[in-house]
Order: structure tokens, then C-alpha cells, then sequence
């Protein structure tokens, strides 16, 4: 391929030529053999065929936000001698080079193997793709080049970072048939003392209580409050209305790293966990358990974008219909739709407890002049009244996002409260 040096050459040449003739000036006539000459060396010396072998290593396929991962580039030169070599490996917009560079030059001798490496930084959550590599090899008067894209991509998925709350209680207060650390105040298989009853064939012999048999003249053991498992469901608001801030500080994103954190918390105390997600389409992941669960939550997520307008009226019909009865539900909202306070009270008639996380959005953004200020007064004033009014039906956090979420909540009791 021709480059504009090639293209000023020539247009040089008919310059000169025209104004040789017009002019009748064997001088400029002249200046035109240099350039020709130039020309037909570039020519002769094009810019060589690229016969080379890209292979590219990421390591790391996922990983957190925040993380730098080190990309590695090996070039084999299958063909002749390259003595100027372009490449440039392409990134996406989230990704930021933190050491070295992804656009490199360098020279390739036949049947040589070069080394190049740079590492980025992961900006938000999202899924990624590296690449093409474009390759260009240049002759040695900047005339002429050859390019070859190689479409390799590597595909690298970035996930929502949670924050550690691991110190914190959080359990649906009740109870299913399976087996979990949720102590559901009835007797069963358990750790803690609940009470004696009369022994009966079949009951095991090391739960006999000696003390109590010796003093009643009568074989007793023991009873330990079972512990069963639960299920949960998380709903996040990601609607395009309730995304207030910039992109990495907005409400939205500290509601998927809430949700993320929840999840774990509360799979790690062997209950299910299911998740609902409000925004242009309403998704949702059923109840389950472990690190399969979890893996299938951040997966849903990574490619969460704040849009649509659904209205709180759908979550509710989504629960009834979807999900099991008398779950607890932990909603994730900024609570700038007033028809939450609507939802949470149906929710609550049908029999589930409500655990509200709210992201703070007048924390998001910045207040300043007078006019802002008196807003962010007044804003703040309707917040606290919403919020006095959801907590006759649920626990609500009202949470600072600069500040870090287990802090919040630490008004949260392992049950919420009976009402």
C-alpha cells in the first residue's frame, strides 16, 4: 500500500514540471530527477510480505475490577527479513495500559522470535476483547507498507468486585427442609442445646444425658435446635432512572457490588439465593446453592447496563409467581421511585421479610452553589421520609457509598424483626 509520502512525491513532481515549463526555468526542471530518483528507489525497496505467526497469552480469563493482568506477544517470522515492524494490539476503551505499550516497533530477522509483553488494568465489570493484532512492515522510505490483521481475539470478563461483609449476619429468618446454619427454632440436627425428652429405641446413645437419667431414675437425652437452610432474593434496581453518578461511582454500580456481596454472604451460609434484575428487560436467576450459584449471579451481573423503565408492579408478580413463598427479599434500589414504598408493602402481605439496601444517590453527586445546595437539602429531607416510611414494613440500610457497606449495615440483626 502507498502512504501520503509517495503521494507528495508525485505531486511535487508536477508541480515542479508545470512550473519548469511555464516558466521556462531549466532549474526547477532539474530539482524533478532527485525526486524521481527517490521514487524509483522506493519502489525497488517496497515494504516486504508478512509471512508471520501471532500468538497471544492473557492469562487470566476473569478476574475482578481493578486488576492488571499481563498480556504476552510472540511473533515468528516465517519469511524474509522485516527491518521496520509495526504492531499494534488492539484494546478496548475500558482497559488502560499500565506498563509498557501495546503499540510497539521493532525489526524481525529471518526465522527470528520476538518477545513483546504490556500489562493493563481492568477497568468496570464487562466482558472484553483483545485484539485483532495489526501488523505493518514498512519500507525504509516511509513510501509504501504491507498490513496483515490477524483476528485472534481473547475474550477476558471482568467482574463486579464485592466488599467483604463476611463478619456480618445475614440469614432469611425462615426456614426450608434442607440443611443449613440457620437456627429454626424447632428441635432437630443441630449443634445447640434445645432440650431433653424421654429416651425411645432408636434415639442415639450418645445423646443420652446421664446427669438427668441418674437423677430421674430414667434414661433422658438430649434435643439441639435444628439448623436448616433458607432462600433469598435479591432484587436489583438498574433502571435507567435510578442511575445517579458517574459510571464507576453511580448508584447502579454500587448496587451490583452489593448484590455480589449479599450473595456470597449468604451462600456461604449454605441457603439459596436467587436474583431479579430491573432494568430495559427483567431478568432472573432461580434459587440455588454454592459456588455454582454464585458463579451463575456475577455472570448475570457482568453484563448488567443501567436502562428501561419496569415498574415495581412487575418484581412483585415475578416473586409470586417464580420464586418460592415466604423468601426473604434483600431489594437494591435508590429508592427514587416513590411506588417502592407500594411494593414492599405487597410484598410484605404475602408473607415475605424485607431487607432494604439503598445506595445513597445525593452522596453520588456533587452539590455546589447555593441553588444546589437548597436541592440537595430538600432531596435529602424526602429520602429520610421515604425511608421512615419503609421501615414500618422492613429493615432499610441507607447507605453512603463512600463508605463501606459492612459499616451500614450493621444495624441488620440476623432476623429481621417480627411485624
Amino acid at each position: 500500500m502507498r502512504t501520503p509520502v509517495s503521494s507528495w512525491l508525485g505531486t511535487a513532481v508536477i508541480i515542479l514540471l508545470i512550473a519548469g515549463l511555464f516558466t521556462g526555468s531549466w532549474l526547477l526542471l532539474s530539482l524533478i530527477l532527485p525526486i524521481i530518483t527517490l521514487i524509483a528507489i522506493s519502489a525497488i525497496l517496497s515494504a516486504p510480505e508478512l509471512d508471520i505467526v501471532v500468538s497471544r497469552d492473557v492469562g487470566a480469563r476473569r478476574l475482578p475490577e481493578g486488576e492488571v493482568i499481563e498480556v504476552h506477544i510472540d511473533l515468528e517470522n516465517m519469511g524474509s527479513r522485516v527491518s521496520l515492524l509495526e504492531v499494534y494490539d488492539v484494546l478496548p476503551g475500558d482497559m488502560s495500559v499500565e506498563e509498557g505499550s501495546n503499540h510497539f516497533v521493532t525489526r524481525l530477522a529471518a526465522n527470528e522470535t520476538v518477545h513483546l509483553r504490556y500489562r493493563v488494568k481492568c477497568g468496570r465489570k464487562g466482558k472484553y476483547r483483545i485484539g485483532p493484532t495489526v501488523l505493518r512492515s514498512w519500507s525504509l522510505l516511509r513510501t509504501s507498507y504491507n498490513e496483515r490483521i490477524f483476528p485472534s481475539l481473547d475474550v477476558v470478563t471482568v467482574i463486579p468486585k464485592g466488599e467483604d461483609i463476611r463478619r456480618l449476619k445475614i440469614s432469611p429468618r425462615r426456614t426450608r427442609m434442607w440443611f443449613g446454619q440457620i437456627r429454626s427454632r424447632r428441635s432437630g440436627i443441630g449443634t445447640d442445646f434445645w432440650g431433653i425428652k424421654e429416651y425411645h429405641a432408636g434415639d442415639e446413645l450418645r445423646k443420652i444425658n446421664w446427669k438427668a437419667s441418674a437423677r430421674l431414675d430414667k434414661l433422658f437425652c438430649n434435643q439441639y435446635e435444628g439448623e436448616r437452610s433458607g432462600d433469598a432474593i435479591i432484587v436489583l434496581d438498574a433502571r435507567k432512572e435510578s442511575d445517579v453518578g458517574l459510571a464507576q461511582r453511580s448508584t447502579v454500580e454500587s448496587g451490583i457490588r452489593a448484590a455480589v456481596s449479599v450473595a456470597a454472604k449468604i451462600l456461604e451460609t449454605r441457603n439459596r439465593v436467587g436474583l431479579i434484575i430491573q432494568r430495559d428487560v427483567l431478568d432472573w436467576v432461580y434459587p440455588g446453592y454454592g459456588r455454582k450459584q454464585l458463579f451463575r449471579i456475577v455472570n448475570a451481573l457482568v453484563q448488567v447496563r443501567p436502562g428501561g423503565r419496569w415498574p415495581f408492579e412487575h418484581v412483585t408478580w415475578v416473586v409470586s409467581r417464580f420464586f418460592p413463598m415466604h423468601s426473604q427479599i434483600i431489594m437494591i434500589t435508590p429508592l427514587i421511585d416513590k411506588k417502592a414504598v407500594d411494593c414492599v408493602v405487597n410484598l410484605c402481605a404475602r408473607g415475605h421479610d424485607i431487607l432494604i439496601i439503598s445506595p445513597s444517590p445525593l452522596e453520588a453527586v456533587e452539590s455546589e452553589g447555593l441553588p444546589q445546595r437548597v436541592a440537595h437539602v430538600t432531596l435529602r429531607m424526602e429520602r429520610e421520609n421515604v425511608i421512615r416510611r419503609l421501615r414500618r414494613y422492613a429493615s432499610v440500610v441507607d447507605w453512603d457509598t463512600s463508605r463501606p457497606l459492612a459499616a451500614a449495615m450493621r444495624v441488620v440483626g440476623p432476623y429481621p424483626g417480627r411485624r
